[in-house]
């Protein structure tokens, strides 16, 4: 630890606490003009504010958490420059991303901020592909995507899928993205539940919306292909351990068709000292994970596979006992039930490994589970769910589609033909925002 890192976080505390007590101290002043805020503010359809926490509860959580946020990363550090090249990344990408902005926040065919549960973040949006009120939809059904977003367990958010929620809609498809709580609010524990849980609203609600029920896939990108993928594993463990003390599930797992993972860390361990080095402060996975083994999707299912040896009597050689192996029979038959797992990742990917997919993808076929692979030659983190969607070039929404609709690759592409954003992205500003990705 260097000679800094004391001073820098202590600074950090200290500020983050002369800020609660400025906002304690002058809320009563303010309140007022705080309340003729609220009022406005929640008759906005573009209002994000959780009901049941309020406005001035949900700013008190978000400068709480932002401090503490920056005291796990110890300020000043390296994710300070990385900060700042988001910063950049994101000011010559705003020629591309400003119009599908703007249209997430005044379209009345993006349903934004429903909740799904009462906590903090637990907010969904529905990428309708039809405008509200008109009869043509009424006995149509639409696939359906559940969008989860990435931003490495600290910085997601259910707007960073407001262009691929668009390029669903714009092609027929329901797109919901949920928001989850994110590090320091809630661990990988917390995530996880919450996306479990706004699946669950998805197969209660999604058919009022014209989803069709047996066309739900699942898509998850960086931490969100985490989080989704061990959520269904756990899913699957859940049901095999339960399955003789009354149905407890929320849901089934055979009601997901498809589960799509792009750019996604699956092994925490191998993993940990590249975002170190690349800002990510490896004190932050003490917080996040509690077992970074089984907490990594990959590891799980290496752990599910793997029961507990019992000692034999005779030679005091270890074998598996006939529990364990009835518990193995019953989880085999169980992954039967795991949808169709496709897994994309660019071979340019600095911040996670496109070999983190490679791995899982052969351990789930190990596993015997249906997986196919794609590798994006040149493709960086970002570079198939920001970067190519506002330039016209993208492979990745091509595949998904195929996906979401269950077009098969060899009926040809006279069969599908994908609508794009309306916008281009300037070459030149591309060129720049690619080289200032931290991602």
């Amino acid at each position: 630890m260097s000679q800094t890192t004391f001073p820098a976080m202590g600074a950090a505390l200290v500020a983050g606490a002369i800020s609660v007590w400025v906002i304690d101290r002058f809320s009563t002043h303010i309140a007022p003009l705080r309340e003729a805020f609220a009022r406005r503010w929640a008759s906005s359809t573009a209002n994000p504010v959780h009901p049941s926490i309020g406005l001035w509860k949900t700013l008190l959580l978000l400068h709480s958490y932002s401090w503490e946020l920056i005291w796990w990363l110890r300020a000043p550090g390296l994710w300070l420059f990385q900060l700042l090249r988001l910063v950049l990344f994101t000011v010559f990408m705003l020629p591309g991303f400003i119009p599908p902005f703007l249209f997430y926040l005044f379209s009345h065919t993006v349903r934004k901020n429903i909740p799904y549960g009462k906590r903090f973040r637990q907010q969904l949006d529905v990428y309708l592909p039809y405008e509200p009120g008109d009869a043509s939809h009424t006995n149509k059904k639409y696939p359906v995507v559940v969008f989860i977003t990435g931003g490495a367990w600290t910085i997601g958010y259910k707007v960073w899928g407001f262009i691929m929620g668009q390029l669903f809609q714009k092609n027929g498809v329901i797109c919901v993205a949920p928001d989850y709580r994110n590090f320091p609010q809630g661990s990988v524990n917390d995530m996880i539940d919450d996306i479990e849980n706004s699946i669950g609203w998805v197969i209660e609600n999604i058919e009022s919306f014209g989803g069709d029920l047996d066309q739900i896939s699942l898509v998850g990108q960086s931490a969100g292909a985490h989080l989704s993928a061990l959520m269904l594993l756990h899913r699957v463990a859940f049901d095999v351990d339960r399955e003789n003390e009354g149905d407890n599930k929320k849901w089934d797992v055979s009601r997901i068709k498809h589960w799509v993972g792009v750019s996604g860390p699956y092994d925490i361990v191998t993993l940990t000292p590249t975002l170190h080095n690349r800002g990510f402060h490896k004190r932050i996975f003490s917080g996040l994970f509690t077992d970074p083994k089984t907490q990594s999707p990959l590891h799980f299912l290496y752990h599910l596979f793997s029961p507990p040896q019992t000692p034999k009597r005779r030679g005091g050689k270890k074998w598996i006992g006939r529990k364990n192996v009835e518990r193995l029979e019953r989880l085999k038959k169980k992954f039967e039930a795991l949808p169709q797992m496709h897994l994309f990742h660019g071979t340019s990917d600095d911040s996670v490994p496109y070999q983190q997919s490679e791995k899982f993808a052969a351990a789930l076929m190990n596993a015997g589970v249906h997986t196919e692979t794609t590798l994006f030659p040149g493709k960086s983190h970002t570079d198939p769910i920001l970067e190519d969607p506002v330039t016209g070039d993208d492979p990745l929404m091509i595949a998904l589609l195929r996906i979401a609709k269950n077009i098969k690759s060899d009926q040809g592409n006279s069969e599908f033909k994908m609508k794009c954003l309306t916008h281009v992205q300037p070459s030149f500003m591309l060129k720049i925002a690619r080289f200032c990705n931290p991602f």
